[in-house]
């Protein structure tokens, strides 16, 4: 994979400093901004929503000391300026005060609605300091070797690939989950990996945010419309309890300079694990055989503004490999060139990356890992975490015995909310639905897998993966939808049956000539729509918490990456790998459980749930 579709983690300039050279060890636990630039276009954004950002305009060209007496009024730990105060008085605040971290946006700047940009990168390097800065709280492992044991609680893709690289790098592996083995039952019957279908991509962007982005633009509602009414709640919203309120509540109140922030950090680990899947593809082949890997993906479009500031978005990461026009879409995708030539879709472009059948994948790394010795326990539930009186897990409420002293590994997906009580990621993994339809792709013909954009359609991002079914005959496997089931994981019917009405009318947009798919000869290959459930959480980041386990192991919890837990599994591998070696990575902090609420100011992080009801929901029209 290229280096150039990696962002920076700690994106910053020259201007850029923390005036104590302990401030690692004196991070405050909440962090405000007292920012000073006279910026015009603030008003009409959101950078001021949250009470975490204080504006004093009048304070860019006063005296030092005015502004360090504002800090202290204010209780700031971030200054954004057009220049930093005098070097000697902000030394003398700071022995006596701690540390401020300043950004400076040069007064050279256009004082217009553009100079937004430089303020949010401002903002976003003071909230990116604070974040790396931030001591974990967590338990390092025990001096010496310490453990070579492991438990895996859930062998969905994510810790299954987290198992490869325990195994590669000496650890023995015991695998727990709650599902029958993989193939054995009914779909139903399993977690978002197994319950999905046999499909799953890599792309650069395939972890997201889906906080708004837009610096004059409102939080999207698509959690408080339903299905049918273009949004994303799968549920009644009269059924809504506190806690799913407040989560989206969170979700709403990430302002637009946090979430372009987010974004780049989730980019950035995607682009570590792009490097390693490219690893692990040549030297670990046998991995991927059969899988039906697809290399490069075609994005597509309907609406023409779409594809333009999707491309542009794409330049942006070095993510684009070559633009389709509907003139050259009879040479570069031949499937497609009816819908282009028609004006169905406007067009698109080929981006790095790829897609394999993802159970075809997990089952030659189940066999892989039985291979060195791991042991896997299915049909296994983990009822709970046992916790002493001060808090520390004590041991795993489970069936089978297990090895003492081990470390443990949790990737619960949506299911195993028993194993988040007591630890900061507790409430913050909801559940959102995404559907699935197999047609054949015989006649259709089609070699790259696709990511189709349709603006304001009940399910307006598709993916198109190209595969195989147990028979060896050509399918496409189209999945699409977001379905936000909330704290529980029970879907209403009837917002079921608008997502797939709404995938088949993608389907019939885009492959009108497809043959029939006769039934396989598998059981677990035959369904018209299916769906699985996917960890979600409200700010888009996954969360990384660790903490001393039972025994002499550490206890680590992994989840809540919405799209992107394939994408991003090898990244998180690693970063389990750094956990358990005592070493640092970056997605330690940047996927940090309270990573936003330690930024929001109190008055906002305490706001009574129930404040913001789910608004009535509009008519059909």
């Amino acid at each position: 994979m290229d280096l150039r579709h990696s962002r920076p983690l700690i994106p910053g300039t020259s201007d850029d400093r923390t005036t104590a050279p302990d401030s690692q060890n004196r991070t405050p636990s909440e962090m405000k901004i007292l920012l000073t630039l006279p910026n015009t276009g603030l008003g009409t954004s959101d950078f001021l929503r949250s009470g975490n950002i204080v504006h004093e305009p009048s304070l860019d060209t006063a005296p030092a000391e005015d502004v360090l007496a504002a800090l202290d009024r204010y209780g700031a730990t971030a200054l954004v300026a057009s220049q930093p105060p005098d070097e000697a008085a902000l030394r003398r605040r700071t022995d006596a005060r701690g540390p401020v971290f300043l950004a400076c946006v040069p007064a050279a700047a256009p004082r217009s609605g553009g100079d937004l940009e430089a303020v949010a990168a401002a903002l976003a390097r003071c909230e990116r300091h604070f974040a790396l800065s931030r001591p974990l709280t967590g338990a390092a492992p025990p001096p010496g070797e310490g453990p070579r044991e492991v438990v895996l609680i859930g062998a969905g893709v994510v810790n299954l690939v987290t198992a490869l690289y325990l195994t590669e790098a000496g650890y023995r592996v015991t695998v727990l989950d709650r599902s029958p083995a993989p193939g054995g039952a009914a779909w139903e019957a399993y977690g978002c990996t197994h319950a999905g279908d046999d499909a799953r991509m890599f792309t650069f962007t395939e972890m997201d945010s889906y906080n708004n982005q837009d610096f004059h633009g409102s939080p999207p509602d698509w959690f408080r419309r339903t299905v049918e009414e273009n949004g994303w709640l799968a549920r009644d919203a009269w059924t809504l309890s506190p806690e799913e309120l407040a989560w989206i509540d969170e979700f709403e109140r990430v302002p637009s300079w946090l979430a372009r922030s987010y974004n780049d950090d989730i980019f950035a680990l995607t682009a570590e694990a792009g490097r390693e899947w490219a690893r692990l593809r040549a030297s670990r082949a046998g991995l991927f055989e059969d899988a039906v890997v697809a290399d490069d993906i075609l994005r597509v479009y309907e609406d023409p503004a779409h594809l333009e500031s999707a491309l542009a978005r794409h330049r942006a990461i070095g993510a684009v490999l070559h633009e389709l026009r509907p003139t050259g879409a009879a040479r570069d995708c031949a499937a497609l060139a009816g819908p282009l030539r028609d004006g169905s879709l406007a067009g698109g472009f080929f981006v790095p990356g790829f897609t394999l059948n993802v159970h075809k994948f997990t089952d030659r790394a189940v066999a892989w890992l039985r291979d060195r010795g791991a042991r896997f326990h299915w049909n296994t539930a983990v009822s709970g975490v046992r916790r002493d009186a001060s808090g520390t897990p004590t041991g795993l409420d489970c069936p089978v015995p297990l090895p003492p002293d081990a470390h443990v590994i949790a990737s619960p997906g949506v299911y195993g909310s028993e194993l988040l009580r007591g630890t900061p990621c507790e409430g913050r993994i909801h559940g959102v639905l995404g559907g699935w339809i197999r047609i054949s792709n015989r006649a259709t013909g089609l070699r790259n897998s696709l990511k189709v954009g349709r603006r304001g359609h009940v399910t307006e991002d598709a993916n198109v993966t190209v595969g195989l079914d147990a028979d060896g005959r050509e399918i496409l496997i189209v999945g699409s939808g977001y379905g936000y089931t909330g704290a529980g994981t029970k879907p209403d019917e009837r917002q079921l049956a608008a997502m797939r009405h709404g995938i088949a009318d993608t389907i019939e947009r885009l492959f009108p000539d497809r043959a029939g798919l006769p039934a396989s000869s598998r059981s677990s290959d035959n369904y018209a729509f299916k769906y699985c459930i996917r960890p979600w959480t409200a700010t888009s980041l996954g969360l990384y918490h660790t903490e001393q386990g039972p025994g002499r192991g550490l206890y680590v919890v992994n989840g809540g990456h919405n799209t992107g837990g394939f994408a991003q599994a090898p990244a998180i591998a690693r970063a389990v790998l750094a956990t358990l070696r005592g070493e640092d990575h970056p997605m330690h902090r940047l996927y940090h459980p309270e990573r936003f609420t330690a930024f929001t100011a109190p008055a906002a992080s305490t706001r009574t749930p129930a404040a913001r009801a789910p608004q009535p929901l509009a008519s059909r029209t």
